[in-house]
C-alpha cells in the first residue's frame, strides 16, 4: 500500500499554479541576489565621505586641510586670526572637473564650475585630500 507522501514526493506539481509559483520563486531569488550584491555605495553616502577637511581663511586667504581625526581651532593657522571657513567641493558633471570654494549661502553663494561656468546645483560634495592638495591647500597641524 502506498502513503500519501510517497504519492506525492514522486510527482511534480503542474497546472497554472507552479508556474506561477515558480516565477515568484526566481523573482524572489532574483531581488535577493540584487539586495545583497548592490550596486556599491550609495551616492549620497559617497558625496560626504571624505579622508580630509578643508579650510580657507578669509583673512590673509590661505588654505589648508586637516585629517578627518585632527580637530581644528577656530584660528588661521597662517595669521593667527578667527577667519577660517570651510571649503565645500562642487561637482560638475559636465566637465568632470570639481570647483573648491567657500561655503557660501543666499544668492550670492551660487556655486559655478570654474572650467565651464555651468551653475552647480545640488552638486555639493566633500571633497578628498587629494582634491584639497589640488586646489592649493596645505596640511595643518592640530593646535
Amino acid at each position: 500500500m502506498q502513503t500519501p507522501e510517497a504519492s506525492v514526493a514522486g510527482r511534480r506539481p503542474t497546472g497554472p499554479v507552479s508556474g506561477s509559483l515558480r516565477q515568484l520563486l526566481i523573482l524572489g531569488l532574483t531581488a535577493v541576489t540584487l539586495g545583497l550584491t548592490g550596486c556599491g555605495k550609495d551616492a549620497a553616502l559617497a558625496a560626504i565621505e571624505t579622508d580630509a577637511y578643508g579650510f580657507q581663511c578669509t583673512k590673509c586667504q590661505a588654505k589648508f586641510y586637516t585629517d578627518r581625526k585632527s580637530p581644528l581651532g577656530s584660528k588661521c593657522p597662517k595669521c593667527q586670526q578667527d577667519s577660517i571657513e570651510d571649503a565645500i567641493g562642487y561637482w560638475c558633471e559636465k566637465d568632470q572637473h570639481m570647483t573648491i570654494r567657500l561655503r557660501v549661502s543666499g544668492p550670492a553663494g551660487e556655486a559655478v564650475c570654474e572650467h565651464c561656468g555651468a551653475a552647480l546645483k545640488n552638486a555639493m560634495i566633500s571633497p578628498k585630500q587629494k582634491d584639497l592638495v589640488a586646489w592649493g591647500a596645505i596640511k595643518a597641524r592640530a593646535p
